[in-house]
């Protein structure tokens, strides 16, 4: 029997009631940020019953939302630690969310034990947080982001252009380059593209209308 990994996350009981609330009511449930802990010191263990993180020690914006490409009921949450936060060392992770005033734990998780410096230490850097959490129904989550604080992260920034590109016409705006042959072809067919210019009917039908003027005050008619 293999070894349970001691990596995992879980939907809480609180995550399971608000999505299938949410499924029975047809609403979403917003999710808002990305709780990390540093487990007091050690690796924790949680259950379907965790309503907290065993230390939290900073709270940030979630950043993306995607479903996995292999399992559409995957959820990536990914969020950014900003090279400012840190002097501890993350080994858990809490999604945090919820229908009205939110603030809920949604699900947990553990985090291979990573330390995140500050600068005034000598190192800093960004940190992205990931973490999957398996849904039963992904169409039931909304993600919340505040625009003032989100930063993108590839994965978020290769998700947006793989829906741009995947458009069959994504700037409209512009001729491509089947729509102007189309548009030439269509050109060429027309049996008189150009009326405003003379063709040779309207130059005939033009001169015999000035002839016929010319007679007319010409004969005092």
């Amino acid at each position: 029997m293999p070894t349970p990994t001691p990596y995992y996350t879980l939907l809480t009981a609180i995550g399971a009631a608000e999505l299938v609330n949410a499924q029975a009511s047809g609403v979403t449930v917003p999710l808002t940020h990305l709780a990390i802990g540093d487990g007091n010191g050690a690796l924790p263990a949680f259950t379907e019953a965790t309503a907290t993180l065993a230390h939290e020690v900073h709270r940030v914006p979630v950043s993306s939302i995607t479903a996995d490409v292999d399992n559409p009921n995957w959820l990536v949450v990914e969020a950014v630690l900003p090279a400012a936060i840190g002097g501890w060392t993350a080994r858990e992770v809490g999604l945090i969310g919820g229908v009205g005033a939110g603030g809920k734990l949604i699900a947990v998780g553990t985090f291979p034990a990573t330390y995140k410096p500050v600068l005034a230490e000598g190192s800093a850097r960004d940190l992205v947080v990931r973490m999957i959490v398996q849904v039963g129904n992904a169409a039931a989550v909304q993600l919340t982001v505040d625009p003032s604080v989100a930063v993108a992260t590839n994965q978020s920034i290769a998700n947006a252009i793989a829906a741009h590109e995947a458009k069959a016409n994504p700037h409209p705006q512009y001729m491509r380059a089947l729509d102007g042959a189309a548009l030439l072809v269509a050109h060429v067919n027309t049996a008189d593209p150009h009326t405003q210019y003379y063709n040779a009917a309207r130059l005939a039908a033009h001169l015999s209308n000035k002839r016929a003027q010319r007679y007319y005050f010409a004969s005092g008619m």
